[in-house]
């Protein structure tokens, strides 16, 4: 152990506090996580049904210079296998026409495993810039209602942005914090919380963070997530489902958080698949819950969990 969170700092850069929570919660693998955190994630996008079908935008960004693959345990997710030097995959006109959306896998993953249908009303209860709300409202087919809560002022602006490229008519966007939803007076169908987080499964998009994240950071954030579920929570609807997740390898912001969630009579329900990656991706810490990392299934980091109140 002291040998693994010695090169964790030595070869890695790691701080001394993460280095000590990944060599304990992961032990020789967290050296494996390391590494494969040295490359790039490949990128992935997320056709927009609202606005065209699959063929159509692939074919049209092909004609570009793009190639894509199909990902097989997705319902409009393909990965970026070549790009060309312009456009960028973020300055087609197909991208500001609402086309696509430029997301992760695990991110189209936690919001097919809410499983939004039309005409249902459902709460997005930390929106950030709107890639989750955008696919709910997608998968909705623009019926029912998705509320879109952000606390930022630049978030908001930006969520509003991708709302209206995405052609998305059903979202009601709120700047407020989640914690005070309870004043709406509104039951949901499904809730989604996507919670503020260390962004410790994005070490290879941001390697700065191997540095910064804190004991300090990870108890205030956990301290957030908890309020957060249990708001959330309470919104639900009897039978309804909630989706919480984190884009983080630590324990602490994903099975603990659940595990408090449990004691307030929540109940996990399995995400489901015949997809050999998410069977094989389960929690070796909360058992019905998802863990995703980089070395293993060659995302980034990420815990998904669905609960039920019953």
């Amino acid at each position: 152990m002291k040998e693994i969170k010695k090169t964790l700092m030595t070869e890695y850069n790691f701080n001394d506090y993460l280095a000590t929570k990944l060599s304990e919660q992961l032990n020789d693998e967290a050296l494996r996580l390391a590494e494969s955190d040295l490359k790039p994630v490949p990128k992935a996008i997320r056709v927009n049904s609202l606005k065209k079908g699959a063929k159509e935008t692939i074919s049209r960004l092909t004609k570009k210079g793009f190639s894509f693959k199909k990902i097989d345990y997705l319902k409009w997710g393909f990965q970026v296998v070549k790009e060309p030097i312009s456009p960028t995959l973020g300055s087609t006109n197909e991208y500001l026409f609402g086309y696509y959306f430029i997301q992760s896998p695990i991110s189209m993953l936690i919001v097919e495993s809410l499983d939004p249908q039309p005409g249902e009303i459902i709460l997005d209860i930390a929106a950030g810039v709107g890639g989750k709300t955008t696919y709910i409202s997608q998968l909705m087919m623009n019926k029912g209602v998705v509320v879109a809560v952000e606390p930022k002022r630049d978030r908001v602006f930006a969520l509003r942005s991708n709302i209206s490229r995405m052609g998305c008519e059903n979202v009601i966007v709120l700047q407020m914090d989640g914690r005070n939803v309870l004043k709406l007076n509104i039951l949901f169908d499904k809730v989604l919380l996507d919670a503020p987080c260390t962004g410790s499964g994005l070490f290879s998009k941001y390697p700065e963070l191997k540095t910064r994240i804190t004991e300090a950071d990870v108890i205030e954030l956990q301290n957030l997530q908890k309020q957060l579920f249990e708001v959330a929570f309470r919104v639900l609807k009897r039978g309804g489902t909630l989706v919480y997740s984190t884009c983080s390898v630590l324990k602490e912001e994903g099975e603990d958080v659940v595990s408090h969630g449990i004691k307030l009579g929540a109940h996990i329900k399995p995400i489901d698949s015949s997809n050999q990656i998410i069977q094989n991706s389960e929690s070796p810490w909360l058992k019905g819950a998802l863990r995703f990392f980089h070395h293993k299934q060659g995302t980034e980091g990420f815990f998904v969990c669905r609960v039920e109140k019953t």
